[in-house]
């Protein structure tokens, strides 16, 4: 498929009737932006058009994907009580992804409400620390 659509040999009208093939409804508002990403060989771009306009999508539905890097796989129900309590603090739809991360703490990030939150081990000595050497 990349093959096809990245070729220089293929002429711009099959490369239309190929994608075309792809849809069994026909928008003419939707063939007119294909030819129109064809026309300017930007067929490339398709791939962060659809992810922007996902994006978009649940911006407007209110629909937030994050992202809770761990040392360890969570449970689906950690999961689900974090979810929920972002939910509350933002008046959102939080949906959260587990990553595995090399580090010891634990970090969620929310990227589109420009949230992110870290706990580590070594900060919470290091202000443990702090506290014990001003009471001393």
């Amino acid at each position: 498929f990349k093959n096809i659509i990245e070729s220089n040999e293929i002429k711009k009208e099959r490369k239309m009737e190929f994608l075309d093939s792809f849809f069994d409804i026909k928008n003419s508002s939707f063939q007119n932006f294909l030819r129109l990403l064809i026309e300017n060989s930007r067929l490339e771009c398709i791939p962060q058009i659809v992810k922007e306009l996902e994006r978009q999508k649940a911006f407007k539905e209110n629909i937030f994907v994050g992202i809770v890097y761990s040392k360890e796989k969570l449970s689906q129900e950690n999961l689900k009580d974090l979810e929920v309590k972002l939910n509350k603090k933002f008046d959102a739809n939080i949906k959260l992804n587990n990553k595995i991360s090399q580090d010891d703490s634990v970090k969620i990030e929310l990227e589109e409400l420009g949230y992110e939150l870290s706990f580590s081990m070594k900060a919470l000595q290091n202000k443990l620390n702090e506290y014990i050497l001003k009471i001393i």
